[in-house]
C-alpha cells in the first residue's frame, strides 16, 4: 500500500483510500485539470492515521 499523501495531480479516478482502523473509504471521483504539478498536497486521516491507498 502507499501513504495516502499525494499531489492531486497524480491521484486518478476510482483510486480508493480506506481507514485501517474503522474501515471508512473514500474514492477519487473526479481528477485535477488543473496542472497543479506537485504544488496540492493531499493528505487524508483518520482515526489519528493517515488512510492508505487499497487495491482497487
Amino acid at each position: 500500500m502507499v501513504a495516502a499523501t499525494n499531489a492531486c495531480s497524480v491521484l486518478k479516478k476510482g483510486q480508493r483510500f480506506a481507514c485501517g482502523e474503522c474501515g471508512i473509504t473514500f474514492e477519487v471521483v473526479s481528477e485535477c485539470n488543473a496542472g497543479c504539478a506537485d504544488e496540492c498536497e493531499i493528505t487524508l486521516k483518520c482515526c489519528g492515521k493517515e488512510m492508505k491507498l487499497t487495491e482497487g
